[in-house]
């Protein structure tokens, strides 16, 4: 979470937090970080005023993003990647299988109880490159139902009726608009985040070509409610895409991978 004098941001990882970072790092002097994927609700008072900006991304390529994120990352570690290391089987499983048991943990106690196993009783948001899902916050998955992206999106924002979402699919201009709305926008912040080149943070096909029919129907189940909430659909690669890796739309070539 960073935090401003004109706005909070609120990181909920693999939505392109990466770039906006860099964003309001470089344009807001006053920018610090209280946590590293903090949680709204545990934003300090004296902040509480201040507008709140997230960011949110379909469903269905999330998942893609979040499992190849994970699966081929050079510094992947059982002790570090918790939750990951679980659902695939330390990386065995392929993405269906996966995915299949992360959409699963709210209506499987059986998944659950074995991950709660092995996540950590606390940590320390101030870290780096550690778990930051504990016991205790998985337990709130339990018996409701929902797939493993809205559980966390709920956890990092709440009920989130006063937050401005930034759309992955449109980042760099919902992120203008939001700029413009709290009276921030300059040209040099326009002409930066609307100009850079695009850089590949990871190559994959278009999401829908991981998917099987019944796999796509789960996700649309489990995460209906952001699905509604944002208007997303599944959307099938065309002919040209299909057979083609699709870079990824978070980060600008100057800027790090997420």
């Amino acid at each position: 979470m960073l935090v401003t004098d004109k706005f909070v941001f609120v990181h909920l990882p693999r939505t392109g937090g990466t770039f906006v970072y860099e964003v309001i790092r470089k344009f807001f002097p006053s920018a610090h970080e209280i946590g590293y994927h903090l949680p709204r609700e545990l934003l300090p008072r004296e902040y509480s005023r201040l507008p709140v900006l997230g960011a949110v991304r379909n469903p269905w390529e999330f998942y893609v993003s979040w499992y190849h994120h994970h699966h081929l990352s050079n510094t992947y570690s059982p002790l570090v990647n918790v939750l990951f290391w679980y659902i695939s089987e330390d990386r065995k499983l392929d993405f269906v299988q996966t995915i299949r048991n992360a959409l699963d943990l709210g209506v499987s106690d059986e998944k659950l109880d074995l991950l709660i196993q092995a996540l950590p009783e606390n940590f320390d948001y101030k870290k780096r490159h550690i778990p930051n899902l504990t016991k205790d916050v998985m337990r709130k998955i339990r018996g409701t139902g929902t797939g493993l992206y809205t559980f966390r999106f709920n956890q990092m924002f709440g009920q989130a009726d006063d937050i401005y979402f930034c759309r992955v699919e449109s980042l760099r201009s919902d992120l203008m608009a939001f700029f413009e709305r709290i009276g921030a926008a300059t040209d040099e912040l326009r002409d930066y985040v609307l100009r850079l080149d695009k850089k590949n943070t990871a190559e994959h096909l278009h999401y829908s070509t991981y998917y099987t029919p019944e796999l796509t129907e789960l996700v649309s189940i489990r995460d209906r409610a952001l699905i509604e909430r944002f208007g997303y659909v599944f959307e099938q690669a065309s002919s040209v895409e299909s057979g083609v890796p699709k870079p990824s739309v978070e980060e600008p070539t100057t800027l790090r991978a997420n």
